[in-house]
């Protein structure tokens, strides 16, 4: 706890308090002024502890998330004006523009939807600005939204302190309206968890009642609903965004700007008596910033089209016999497949022409592939009847990992059978979100939920769009799925849009690759590139040239393990330039593979369930990787080897099988400011004689080492924190010599420094603190030189050097460790000169059997045993030990 400070109390020598605004644990948030009458506020943080290691880790996490919060630029997000950190107290200082919260602005109505609309975007940009740099918010509620004098919307009261104090469990607990379940489990803080606190704000501020918690609703008890009037595409996204399967909700800001900025699809038409004359379909608006120059011309529309991901409520199947009719209708359609109906009036083309709009062929020479009609009758969830122009197909394709196919329409109902991406089923009805489908295998129908599939687009749309991609015209694709035959080339500039990543997809089951680009200019976004068969293939393959990936997903690639081939999602290969923005790869064998001199910028990605790594760097390549996110791979996170140097920040790389990032060969790579955490086995793993640069990581609860280094490596690790792993926090093996300057090392199950065989190096101005076994250990034929470390608070002794062991022990503190201070034992026979060891449970330095080497000018007091004791075989010279204050009994 720390003490309030009053009306006129001076802070850092140059703000004045004038009140005390909001009180938590450990952290008051008060209005003060500077002095030059300016009015800001400061957040003033007091650590537990704070004269403790604990405390001074909880005081790095605060520093460290303040810091983070002044890299955050949005209009919307909090301006930081200065730091202050001194040992008593951390200080924020923030510009001041809190006016009134949006709790207070809607006690009296709430808001209009359209106001909603526009409000949501603004704070999920303003979110989505302090995630990318890599900053949680963690107290988002109705009370964390302010407005400024002016109206303008302002996300604040960001958790800095609670997201330091989290590891010790002291931060206040989540209020249960805006966490989601995850958080109230007991859950870290994640990108999720504050995607769900804002939308369950901005879900009250416009239905006027609160959220009712995650554990009720889980009971069943639905949400307020929202006003009529809610823009379709802030209802839908309130919707992903508040959904309490963490799998399907939106996993990030960005992910929900998408959602906000989608079209609202046209209502539905009564279905008419008799068919109208059918029109020929409109050329949809284009968004200014994208130009296109293919299209594909339909009379009549290729299948019944649906808004996905758009969550609507549809009325019933209509009559059973009438139902029974259409089913036979469609199975004879499928049987007998006919070719697309021409309208009246409208010009008729050969599959797969391509042409320009007569709307703007002087202006721009560019039109959308258009988007397939919607017949009359589908958004009434009906089949199309007798004397309504009938689609040739009404097929879905499956657009996620594995597709539970359920005997009744729900999240409850029995799973009868799976799909996996790229499986096609025929559509019979739907029902809400729920479609009622044939085509599973073993000839059964069940229900699948729509937002996980997408209409397949006809084959004249995809031969169009193929045309298109390889004569190098730009295109802008509606909403589906389009089924590529044979790997795409291109070799001329283009720019290819999807409406989203979700909505938008080119797969393919052909071998080898997806999409080939041939030393061209190229930019994906807003769609998805899958493999979807069983054959050893790339999704996209780059052969030099650039290419820009933005909110892209590619999925699916297969090794060959034989030939030691394939399986990339991007391979970046003859000095190709990849950049890569919020981009999601998953399902593949490698998300990420960068060859020979090649580069690749990836920032604010997921890499998810890919087999082998999510990242490969190989050969000469180099490249950064920023702010993503790596997890769940069958292997380790991130391979970097041959001679390649990326830089690796600020990114979190936790869950992994393997290693969270895997060093070999000559590899020289900078990893600082990641998060690397409950990975199967090290944190970083390094080997062959990598010398990668570890800088301000923190690497936490590996169920192995935090870092291991194997073979001849070496590099530097400083500033990094490592700790709660399940054996050492350093283990250095072999011949391995890296040096280990300024880290803090803490609770780590087995050693904080663990040398063996012949490793050696120095480990410098560490602290090692609450191992479970010896601080440091060295045995085999060990040499390290460890200098001016402090080792304090271990389960057992401060330092241990046992066999072979030599190198020197200079300048150490080890203190108030469980047993002796040092022991050397076995034949080892290190220098141990000037070193501090005080309150040490059974003695201060013990010599054992053959131990030998020198000392002299070490302090010793306090302990309760022997300060300096010898137990050793006879016959043994024993330590050359030079007199002082440590007495040798």
């Amino acid at each position: 706890m720390i003490n309030p400070l009053t009306a006129g109390d001076r802070v850092a020598g140059q703000y004045t308090v004038k009140f005390l605004l909001r009180e938590a644990p450990h952290e008051h948030l008060y209005r003060a002024e500077t002095d030059w009458g300016e009015s800001v506020l400061l957040t003033v943080f007091g650590p537990p502890h704070a004269d403790s290691p604990t405390g001074a880790r909880v005081r790095q996490a605060f520093m460290r998330h303040a810091r983070l919060m002044a890299q955050v630029q949005h209009p919307a997000a909090p301006r930081v004006m200065d730091l202050h950190d001194t040992p008593e107290q951390q200080v924020v200082v923030f510009q001041d523009r809190l006016h009134r919260t949006l709790r207070s602005l809607t006690q009296a109505r709430p808001l209009q939807p359209g106001t909603a609309h526009e409000l949501a975007i603004t704070l999920f940009q303003a979110l989505a600005a302090a995630h990318t740099q890599a900053l949680l918010h963690a107290r988002l509620s109705p009370d964390s939204v302010w407005f400024d004098a002016q109206g303008q919307v302002l996300l604040a009261d960001f958790a800095l302190a609670a997201r330091a104090l989290q590891d010790l469990r002291q931060g206040a607990p989540p209020d249960p309206r805006y966490a989601a379940p995850e958080l109230v489990a007991g859950g870290a803080f994640s990108p999720q968890s504050d995607v769900y606190a804002l939308a369950a704000t901005l879900h009250e501020a416009l239905s006027g009642l609160s959220c009712p918690p995650a554990s009720a609703r889980l009971q069943g008890v639905p949400l307020p609903p929202l006003p009529a009037g809610t823009p379709a595409a802030l209802r839908s996204a309130l919707t992903d965004a508040l959904h309490l399967d963490a799998a399907q909700r939106c996993v990030s800001a960005s992910e929900v700007l998408e959602v906000l900025g989608r079209s609202a699809p046209a209502e539905p038409e009564p279905v008419p008596a008799a068919p109208p004359t059918p029109a020929a379909p409109p050329t949809p608006a284009v968004p200014p910033d994208r130009e296109v120059t293919a299209q594909v011309r339909h009379a009549a529309a290729p299948r019944t089209a649906r808004p996905v991901p758009a969550r609507r409520n549809r009325a019933p199947l209509i009559a059973a016999v009438i139902a029974g009719a259409l089913l036979l209708g469609a199975a004879l359609r499928l049987a007998f497949p006919a070719g697309p109906a021409v309208a009246a009036g409208a010009p008729s083309m050969t599959p797969g022409a391509v042409g320009v709009s007569a709307a703007t062929p002087a202006e721009t020479g560019t039109v959308p592939v258009n988007p397939a009609g919607t017949p009359a009758g589908d958004e009434a969830g009906t089949e199309s009847s007798a004397t309504t122009p009938v689609p040739d197909r009404n097929v879905s394709v499956v657009n996620t990992t594995v597709l539970n196919v359920r005997a009744s329409a729900g999240s409850d109902g029995e799973v009868v059978s799976t799909l996996a991406r790229g499986d096609s089923v025929v559509v019979l009805g739907e029902q809400g979100d729920w479609l009622r489908v044939t085509g599973v295998p073993g000839g059964q129908t069940g229900w699948v939920k729509a937002s996980l599939t997408l209409p397949l687009r006809s084959d004249e749309e995809t031969r169009a769009l193929v045309a298109a991609l390889e004569s190098g015209e730009d295109v802008v694709l509606p909403g589906g799925a389009y089924r590529l035959e044979r790997p795409v080339t291109i070799t001329s500039p283009l720019t290819l849009s999807g409406a989203g990543m979700k909505d938008t997809v080119l797969f393919s089951a052909a071998a080898e690759d997806t999409l080939i680009l041939s030393q061209a200019s190229v930019t994906l976004r807003d769609l998805s590139v899958a493999h979807v068969g069983t054959l050893p293939a790339r999704s996209v393959r780059q052969d030099g040239g650039q290419l820009t990936l933005e909110r892209v997903l590619i999925a699916g690639a297969v090794r060959d393990d034989d030939l030691s081939e394939y399986g990339s999602g991007l391979w970046v290969q003859e000095q190709g330039q990849a950049t890569v923005n919020a981009s999601t790869f998953t399902g593949n064998t490698f998300g990420v593979y960068v060859s020979d001199s090649s580069r690749a910028d990836v920032t604010t990605s997921t890499f998810s369930g890919n087999r082998d790594g999510g990242l490969l760097f190989r050969q000469a390549s180099e490249g950064t990787v920023t702010r993503n996110t790596i997890e769940a791979t069958g292997a380790h996170g991130i391979h970097v080897a041959g001679q390649a140097t990326p830089t690796v920040t600020f990114n979190r790389i936790r869950g992994n099988r393997g290693r969270g990032v895997t060093i070999y060969e000559q590899a020289a790579p900078t990893l600082s400011g990641n998060t690397i955490e409950d990975n199967t086995l090290q944190g970083v793993g390094v080997q062959g004689s990598a010398a990668p640069t570890l800088e301000q990581n923190i690497i936490q609860g590996n169920r192995q080492s935090g870092v291991t280094y194997f073979d001849n490596a070496g590099g530097v690790a400083s500033g990094n924190t490592v700790q709660g792993n399940r054996t050492a926090g350093f283990r250095m093996m072999d011949y391995s010599r890296p040096t280990l300057d300024s880290n803090t090392i803490d609770r780590n199950r087995e050693n904080g420094l663990a040398y063996s065989e012949y490793a050696a190096g120095q480990a410098r101005n560490n602290t090692i603190t609450g191992s479970g076994n010896p601080g440091i250990a060295a045995w085999g034929d060990a040499e390290p030189e460890l200098t001016a470390n402090t080792i304090t608070g271990g389960k057992q002794s401060g330092v241990v050097l046992a066999e072979r062991s030599a190198g020197t022990l200079s300048g150490n503190q080890i203190n108030g460790n469980a047993l002796y201070g040092l022991i050397v034992t076995g034949n080892a026979a290190p220098d141990v000169t000037e070193n501090t060891l005080t309150g040490n449970g059974s003695g201060g330095i013990y010599y054992k059997q053959n131990a030998s080497g020198s000392g002299y000018g070490n302090t010793c007091y306090a302990n309760s045993g022997p300060d300096l004791s010898a137990d050793l075989t006879p016959d043994s010279a024993g330590p050359n030990f030079i007199q002082d204050n440590c007495t040798l009994y």
